[in-house]
């Protein structure tokens, strides 16, 4: 897992290798003004993101579970819709108990499950979520760049960068290894930054109906919690400084608003005990968290903790007590897509293929358009044989959901076990490209026109996609191009 440190430098090489050739200097760099703060276009920020997004798969543990990943892009979109920004956003979860989240250029919004579990209620979690969302739409990357390129080199630029990103004591231990000269000014600005980001976030907040105060309360609660920390701060506090003045303004801030916000959904709390499970490398330990929970009575959401104490037994492998959990959960609630869906998980893990597919496919037929429901149902299938199935109903899905990668991803392995490389090759494109990898989608796609067997509108599909994704490619360099020849 990367120290803050190795986020600096891992960041800053990617910046280098995407904007600049070898041996630049920033004065290569277009001089534009500090309103417009498009030292980098918009798609420029997308392709260090995504250069980060493929590299970062290489190094840091990424939940790859459906139904997490659902609860936090359906949560992160909100902000990210009354943000007022172009750019599209992803949000994602690495699983490290550090408590820390960062915003990377191009949308890119990660959270650290460890943060995650430090969150009390929703609108703690959407705090968070929220500010990083400030980071991106008010676009501090590029505006720390043209703020910091009179003065300074690129690779000064590019520890900079990481620095905007990261914000906090990470941003000042850059700067400190950069021109010292000029690092009382790029200290103001990361520092002015980090309170953007906190009044922006809170608007943001705000009306997306959280409670704003859970922002200054978090904050209050980890600057407490810090000093019981053997090795010092949290990664996030470290990473994002509160001090007593940052929390009074966020608590001036937020008591202009009125106090008629939403309470916790039970998704969260669901969401809360499903991270606790997958994240942790114990079941064991799990198993007896969930349970100390009942002894004590302390639990805020009594199934949603029953429901991670299913999971958590199902993990430890004690599957006939985590099926009597599953059971009570079903029968207080039977429709409920969340149990039924752990109850399938359960008889799969017993050997009941056929009870699997049966309780997934009630589930599907009631939630028809429910992307998470539909994965796990075609992962069924392809484990009970019945790839052909599984092809057709990831096709139907990704009508209505065709940005889903891990759909796409599903739908190639169908088309390969039903025998149909054409679909299979055409979606792994479609993977790839989702992804942020649009070279790797052009060659699959170049696969692919091998298979079209002369088909018309199969060849003119694949050769219309495949144009589509290299004119994105060339756009893009000209555009590159273009900046490059003003500056000069």
């Amino acid at each position: 897992m990367m120290t803050s440190a190795r986020y600096l430098s891992f960041l800053g090489t990617l910046f280098i290798a995407t904007i600049a050739p070898a041996g630049a200097q920033v004065s290569d760099l277009p001089d534009l003004g500090e309103q417009s703060a498009a030292i980098i276009s918009i798609a420029e920020e997308r392709e260090l993101g995504e250069n980060f997004m493929r590299s970062a798969h290489q190094q840091l543990r990424f939940i790859d579970d459906p139904e997490l990943n659902g609860y936090i892009q359906a949560l992160g979109q909100k902000f990210a819709k009354l943000s007022g920004s172009q750019q599209e956003f992803h949000f994602f979860i690495i699983n490290d108990n550090s408590l820390n989240a960062f915003a990377v250029p191009g949308g890119f919004i990660g959270v650290h499950t460890g943060l995650i579990l430090a969150t009390q209620t929703e609108a703690e979690l959407a705090s968070v979520l929220a500010h990083e969302t400030a980071h991106i739409s008010q676009r501090h990357l590029p505006r720390m760049i043209a703020r910091a390129k009179e003065k300074s080199s690129l690779p000064t630029i590019a520890a900079l960068i990481a620095a905007a990103m990261l914000g906090g004591q990470a941003a000042e231990a850059a700067i400190v290894m950069t021109a010292a000269k000029s690092a009382k000014n790029q200290l103001d600005y990361t520092r002015e930054f980090e309170r953007e980001a906190d009044r922006i976030g809170m608007q943001i907040l705000a009306k997306a109906q959280y409670e704003p105060r859970a922002m200054s309360s978090f904050f209050q609660r980890l600057q407490t919690s810090s000093r019981t920390y053997d090795t010092g701060a949290p990664e996030f506090l470290r990473t994002h400084p509160v001090t007593s003045n940052r929390i009074a303004e966020a608590r001036a801030r937020a008591d202009r608003y009125p106090k008629t916000f939403t309470q916790d959904s039970s998704a969260f709390h669901h969401f809360r005990a499903r991270v606790r499970v997958l994240s942790s490398d114990d079941p064991a330990q799990a198993v007896n968290y969930f349970a100390g929970g009942f002894r004590t009575g302390k639990i805020a959401d009594e199934n949603a903790h029953r429901y991670g104490y299913s999971l958590a037994l199902l993990k430890a492998n004690r599957l006939s007590e985590a099926s009597k959990q599953a059971a009570l959960l079903l029968s207080r609630n039977p429709g409920k897509v969340d149990y039924q869906m752990l109850k399938a998980e359960i008889e799969m893990a017993m050997g009941r293929l056929n009870a699997s597919i049966g309780l997934l496919a009630r589930a599907h037929q009631s939630h028809p358009d429910n992307p998470v429901i539909s994965q796990r149902y075609a992962a069924a299938l392809l484990r009970g044989g019945q790839a052909n199935k599984a092809k057709q109903l990831l096709r139907k899905v990704l009508r209505k959901h065709p940005g889903n990668p891990m759909l796409q991803k599903m739908l190639a392995a169908a088309a390969v076990d039903s025998g149909d490389p054409l679909t299979s090759h055409r979606a792994l494109a479609e993977f790839y490209y989702l992804n942020g990898n649009a070279r790797a989608a052009i060659e699959q796609l170049m696969i692919a026109n091998r298979y079209t067997k002369g088909n018309f509108y199969d060849q003119s599909g694949v050769d219309a996609r495949m144009q589509e994704i290299k004119g994105e490619i060339a756009r893009y360099k000209d555009d590159k191009d273009d900046k490059k020849h003003k500056s000069h």
